[in-house]
């Protein structure tokens, strides 16, 4: 039906600041949909092709993946789909490059790759794609699943949505896409919190 929610995953990547841990928020664009400005972790829908990429996946396996979200199949769609939103919208990506070395994606790495950003939010390409011709792994290992939220009834977007917590990698540099996310920002929970008030 219209209200049928949609998979979706959302990651909420961590990193120790001064004063403690801190969160990654990025600002939605204004005028997409009841979100418009709201200030939200990397997430959304997951791609049919993101199953696509299991084979790039290291550190967990769809079996086990879909234990851990207490799915028959297809729980790897949704550790896959959060690092791809996550590359996507704020420019960190979950991930390793093949190789002798097997060394994990740095700045340099994720500045290389940034064309790749539009492309995936454009649907151009899917991540197995990128994965395939870049020489990259995933590391779907990386990520914890944190939490299953359902939309409320009543909306007309409605989403089924996987959470999922992760130290942001080192060596990279968040950076909002200009087109989804307008602004970003590091912040300690409670004064996320605070300001949400």
């Amino acid at each position: 039906s219209r209200c049928r929610p949609r998979p979706s995953a959302t990651i909420v990547v961590v990193r120790d600041g001064a004063a403690g841990i801190e969160i990654l928020l990025s600002r939605r664009a204004d005028g997409t949909d009841y979100t418009s400005g709201a200030w939200v972790f990397p997430g959304g829908i997951v791609d049919p092709r993101d199953r696509d990429a299991h084979g790039a996946c290291y550190g967990i396996d769809d079996a086990e993946a879909s234990a851990r979200l207490g799915l028959e199949v297809g729980g790897l769609d949704f550790f896959v789909a959060a690092i791809r939103e996550s590359f996507e919208e704020s420019g960190l990506l979950f991930g390793r490059a093949l190789g002798d070395s097997d060394d994990a994606l740095d700045g340099e790495a994720t500045d290389r790759l940034a064309p790749w950003r539009g492309a995936l939010h454009r649907r151009e390409h899917g991540i197995a794609e990128m994965c395939v011709r870049e020489g990259i792994r995933i590391d779907a290992g990386a990520l914890v699943y944190l939490s299953h939220w359902l939309t409320p009834l009543g909306r007309a977007k409605r989403y089924d949505t996987r959470f999922f917590i992760a130290a942001a990698p080192r060596s990279q540099v968040a950076l909002f896409d200009g087109t989804e996310m307008v602004e970003q920002l590091w912040i300690a929970p409670a004064d996320a919190l605070a300001r949400s008030k």
